[in-house]
């Protein structure tokens, strides 16, 4: 199980998705001080605009589909279709994010270009690239298992 490329691919969106959790997903610079954009909302807080997206509930199915992805090696079908599923939270979580960091630069009355975006952006970006690698992984495997039976 764990010597499979997939099952490796699979560990790195766990880590990467686990990385998101600590890690802001923007700063804005202000004069009073930086407030940082993270998985929780604003910090420090702002009367002005608020986050309303759970981010760390998407978080949590990522990673728990992924877990469950990982225990499914002997059902390739279903490994894949846990995958497609990952794609779809996945973008759905980076495009929330992107909304999220436009409409907070503009309640916070900032220009799009002083945003700070932060690694943690982007790691769900990572995330998605390692599940598009497991899933061409998953195929081939499925490939591989359907070219040995012809065979029989």
């Amino acid at each position: 199980m764990w010597q499979r490329a997939q099952t490796i691919y699979l560990a790195l969106v766990i880590i990467s998705m686990c990385l998101t959790l600590a890690l802001p997903f923007a700063i804005y610079p202000m004069e009073s001080g930086d407030v940082s954009f993270n998985l929780f909302g604003l910090s420090p807080k702002s009367d002005s605009v608020s986050v309303w997206f759970p981010y760390y509930i998407i978080i949590a199915l990522i990673v728990g589909l992924a877990l469950f992805g990982i225990t499914q090696f002997k059902n390739r079908k279903r490994q894949l279709n846990l995958g497609k599923i990952n794609y779809l939270l996945i973008l759905g979580m980076v495009v929330m994010l992107f909304f999220d960091t436009t409409r907070i630069a503009d309640g916070l009355s900032m220009s799009e270009e002083s945003i700070k975006f932060q690694f943690g952006l982007y790691m769900p970006v990572i995330a998605f690239a390692f599940t598009f690698l497991a899933n061409r992984r998953i195929k081939k495997d499925e490939e591989l298992v359907k070219s040995v039976e012809r065979l029989r």
